[in-house]
């Protein structure tokens, strides 16, 4: 189960980038600037997916809670940072049902980025350079399951609330 949702997530960690302090091209995306915390996960809804259906309840349950477990800053000069916590999540099972903390560990990360309409480009943990389809609508951020392994998540939207 954690295996599945730090698969849905990984590709959301900005990966490590160092910056030369080459000039940064004037942002397009000035509406992406600032803190986005992940608020939801959304799943096509599958009785028969069992999986997805844990990892959809174990969000929630840590976002009802007040746990941020990933979260964006976009700044304004075309650099970014994200801390996550997602590969830090203990799922216990014991006599009272589902136990998950939220976790204390967190990895941070940095990388530059641009935005030209829709379309998020930044550097991936390989160094590469990767671009995504975002949907940015004021103090939302929804960022496509197809963006992530569209074989497995065509359909589900990872969601940012501005802070």
């Amino acid at each position: 189960m954690k295996k599945g949702i730090i698969a849905i997530l990984t590709v959301f960690t900005l990966a490590s980038c160092s910056t030369d302090g080459e000039d940064n091209e004037m942002l397009e995306g000035s509406a992406l600037v600032g803190t986005w915390n992940m608020t939801d996960v959304r799943f096509p809804e599958d009785p028969n997916d069992t999986s997805l259906n844990l990892a959809d309840e174990i969000v929630d349950r840590l976002v009802e809670e007040g746990c941020v477990l990933v979260s964006f800053t976009f700044n304004a000069d075309g650099t970014a940072s994200a801390d996550n916590k997602v590969n830090y999540i203990e799922v216990n099972v014991g006599t009272m049902g589902l136990d998950v903390p939220c976790p204390a560990q967190s990895d941070t990360e940095t990388t530059v980025w641009t935005l030209v309409g829709d379309q998020l480009t930044f550097i991936n943990e390989n160094q590469e350079e990767e671009t995504i389809t975002i949907e940015l609508d004021g103090n939302t951020l929804i960022i496509l399951g197809e963006a992530i392994n569209a074989e497995n998540y065509a359909g589900a939207e990872v969601v940012f609330t501005r802070q």
